[in-house]
């Protein structure tokens, strides 16, 4: 948390709000706007505290039940986060993900200025399921290598990822697993495989007990979960991965062509 910015400078903020009160859309929903953009243009940055409801309050003119409201969709857009007895304070919410078929995490984080580590929680050979099996295009029970990791961003777990890979294709990767090391670079450099294609979906879940106790989160919380899988040259699903990015702290990249 950043040293308050003090009643001074948010009064010089807030008086440049200017709402409609006359119009259709609450002043509420006016006012968590303006905080919105001021969140977005940089105004208050990661860890400033907001405006509390009583300064907003006494400087806009408005009531605690319109402050409350919009200091409140404030953190459940992620934006903002609430320290008890504290105040609320600005979400540092800048880890931002290409969704344009990059294959590493790191070259996935876009503008880079963070420091990313790797915890292995667990990694096995396991017969494969009915719903892996379809996806890696294998038979139902046949060897699977699996590997679960943590992404830390900045010592903040971001991602928790769980890959699958047809065993038959990397037999014995399990001993030459380097944690920090990329999975992709030693299935290259160990088997000659090289991945060229991919695809994924993504959606929004909620976080199990198991995902969130991982992901340092309450249990329920928002996610997204990114489903991928890989295809060598020879056009052979190398893996499928299961990816769980923490709602508060992640957003998406999107580049469309002409």
């Amino acid at each position: 948390m950043r040293e308050d910015k003090g009643l001074n400078n948010h009064k010089v903020i807030l008086d440049k709000f200017e709402f409609n009160r006359n119009a259709i859309i609450p002043i509420y929903y006016q006012l968590q706007e303006a905080l919105w953009e001021c969140i977005a243009d940089g105004i208050y940055k990661p860890h400033d505290r907001l405006p509390s409801e009583n300064e907003i309050c006494n400087y806009l003119h408005v009531s605690r039940n319109t402050a409350q409201r919009a200091l409140k969709a404030i953190v459940d857009k992620g934006a903002a986060y609430r320290v008890q007895g504290r105040g609320t304070f600005v979400t540092d919410k800048s880890i931002t993900y290409s969704i344009t078929a990059k294959l590493s995490f790191s070259s996935e984080i876009i503008g880079l200025t963070k420091e990313i580590k790797t915890i292995l929680n667990f990694s096995k050979n396991q017969n494969a399921s009915e719903h892996i099996a379809r996806l890696l295009e294998i038979k139902v029970g046949e060897q699977v290598t699996t590997i679960q990791r943590i992404r830390l961003v900045d010592s903040t777990p971001a991602a928790l990822m769980t890959s699958y890979l047809p065993q038959k294709l990397v037999p014995g990767l399990l001993d030459a697993l380097v944690p920090e090391a990329s999975l992709f670079k030693t299935i290259k450099d160990r088997y000659g495989l090289e991945v060229l294609s991919a695809s994924e979906t993504l959606k929004t879940v909620n976080a199990n007990e198991y995902e969130a106790k991982q992901l340092d989160i309450p249990e329920r919380d928002a996610v997204f979960l990114v489903e991928r899988t890989s295809k060598t040259t020879s056009g052979q699903v190398l893996e499928l991965v299961k990816t769980v990015l923490r709602g508060d702290i992640s957003k998406f990249y999107l580049e469309l062509g002409e």
